[in-house]
């Protein structure tokens, strides 16, 4: 190809191309090269080194890196640099290489540089795509956990609970605080000032109307909580003011916000129910004042969980005759809350009825068994049953599935009663149930409870029992309170816990001296 067709191709490309001599001066520069920065050949050619047309930042990076990898590599393939243009930075990709010259010439270095504009835009495209990704799947994943949490939620508190962590912990907000509507449409505020120490004021008749997500002239964020058919609650956040924070998306609030009206609704429900069961359980768990000098009871009742005193456990005291034969008695209902506490009043009405003067204690649970078939209610329930004549200091008892009676002698080792032992209520199959009986001695104790005191997830039964024994000796000797075993048992139970109800009978003898 002739020179000086080669030397049109080389002035037209459309990148731009110039040779340099050793210390980086322009020897040559092609059109598209000048056309970038706005001057004439005899502007640059021969008067100006490259590197004083990149910025500050580029003649830097020239004088510490792409010199000395041109003298040592002899060439350099495309680094990104910002050339001074006509009206602005242009971002270009810089390739070169050495030629040694012919006899004894300096070396030439040719230079390729191509726009990096589309490529910078690309770059910042994407860039922005990514966060905007990240940012919906930050946004997706506080969906989520607060679905779990407010699944999972058992009463209001615990929404409340839930709508500020997700406020404060996964969206990132300056501050939060949730209402709940209450009767005749007035707003209930749950919780005390915000993290910066202020109190936000009542959303007004007016926000609450504007829609499902509503900023307020404050700044405020204003969800609405609805319910399947009126407003539960809102829930107010303060948008924070870090640089670089993320706006909230609309539609993540609102989907919060549905969900978090449905669970409000539904822990109303639990918690009217929760109470009426809460009620009746204690009416069930209280203690009777015995004038009997001859013997003494103490109870015990500690919940599954805080916040949901209402489990299956139950226990009674019932004096029997004008002779003071005392009937004790503690069971275990299938399941919690309201059922259960009902199926417990039912049980502990139908014992009272069952548990006549002289019918024995044996006797007493067929008699149960006989109202399970009729009614359905209480199956599967386990207790055990005792009554104490305290004249003689004479137990008979019998177990209906349940753990065992325990022995504490006022002298020597205690012991469980394995005798008088059955299946639970409504499953004997019609067959009469055992009993058995024990003789106490004045200042002896008698240990009734519930699977709560002894169950571990980590242990065996046998090796549970065990402990509960050898606590038991020691804790309930002398005057020390029921409350301190079932206090211990429960420090001891890392694991979830199961209610807990124990009765404790001691018989002090016929004189009621012991």
């Amino acid at each position: 190809m002739p020179d000086v067709v080669r030397s049109q191709a080389w002035s037209r490309a459309p990148v731009a191309l110039l040779r340099l001599d050793a210390d980086g001066r322009v020897l040559d520069a092609n059109a598209t090269f000048l056309g970038w920065l706005g001057r004439g050949a005899d502007e640059v050619v021969g008067r100006v080194r490259l590197a004083d047309l990149l910025s500050v930042g580029g003649r830097i990076y020239w004088e510490t890196h792409v010199g000395p990898l041109l003298r040592m590599q002899r060439r350099v393939d495309e680094l990104a640099l910002e050339l001074l243009g006509a009206e602005e930075r242009l971002p270009v990709l810089m390739s070169a290489r050495v030629l040694d010259a012919d006899g004894d010439g300096a070396p030439v270095v040719e230079v390729a540089l191509s726009s990096a504009r589309d490529r910078v835009r690309y770059e910042g495209e994407l860039l922005a795509a990514r966060r905007a990704a990240e940012r919906a799947a930050e946004q997706v994943r506080v969906l989520a956990e607060t679905t779990a949490g407010l699944s999972s939620a058992a009463g209001v508190d615990d929404v409340v609970q839930v709508l500020r962590r997700t406020a404060l912990r996964g969206l990132g907000a300056s501050g939060v605080a949730v209402w709940t509507a209450e009767d005749r449409g007035r707003l209930l505020r749950h919780g005390g000032t915000e993290p910066d120490g202020t109190d936000p004021p009542d959303p007004s008749v007016e926000q609450l109307g504007a829609g499902p997500v509503h900023r307020t002239p404050a700044g405020e964020v204003l969800v609405a909580l609805p319910g399947r058919a009126e407003l539960q609650g809102v829930w107010s956040l303060r948008p924070s003011q870090a640089p670089g924070a993320d706006p909230w998306e609309p539609d993540v609030l609102a989907a919060v916000g549905r969900q978090a009206g449905v669970a409000l609704e539904r822990a109303r429900l639990f918690d009217q129910r929760s109470s009426v069961a809460y009620t009746l359980q204690r009416a069930l768990l209280t203690t009777p004042q015995l004038r009997d000098p001859r013997v003494s009871v103490a109870t015990a009742y500690r919940p599954a969980a805080d916040g949901l005193e209402v489990g299956g456990d139950w226990y009674d005291v019932v004096t029997l005759d004008d002779e003071g034969t005392l009937a004790v008695v503690v069971g275990d209902v299938v399941g919690h809350g309201l059922g259960a506490a009902t199926t417990m009043a039912e049980l502990r009405s139908a014992l009272r009825a069952a548990a006549e003067p002289g019918a024995g204690a044996a006797r007493v649970l067929d008699r149960l068994d006989g109202v399970v078939a009729r009614t359905g209610s209480g199956l599967a329930a386990s207790l055990v049953y005792a009554e104490l004549a305290p004249a003689t200091g004479t137990l008979h008892y019998a177990v209906a599935g349940h753990l065992p009676p325990l022995h504490l002698p006022a002298t020597g080792e205690p012991r469980y009663l394995w005798d008088g032992r059955s299946a639970p209520l409504g499953l004997t199959g019609g067959r009469p149930r055992p009993g058995a009986s024990v003789r106490l001695e004045p200042g002896d104790r008698l240990l009734l409870c519930t699977d709560g005191l002894v169950e571990r997830r980590d242990r065996a039964l046998r090796d549970s029992l065990a402990g509960l024994r050898d606590r038991a000796a020691g804790l309930l000797s002398g005057d020390a309170p029921l409350d301190a075993l079932v206090d211990a048992a429960a420090e001891g139970n890392r694991g979830p816990r199961d209610d807990v109800c124990a009765l404790l009978l001691t018989w002090r003898g016929a004189d009621g001296a012991g």
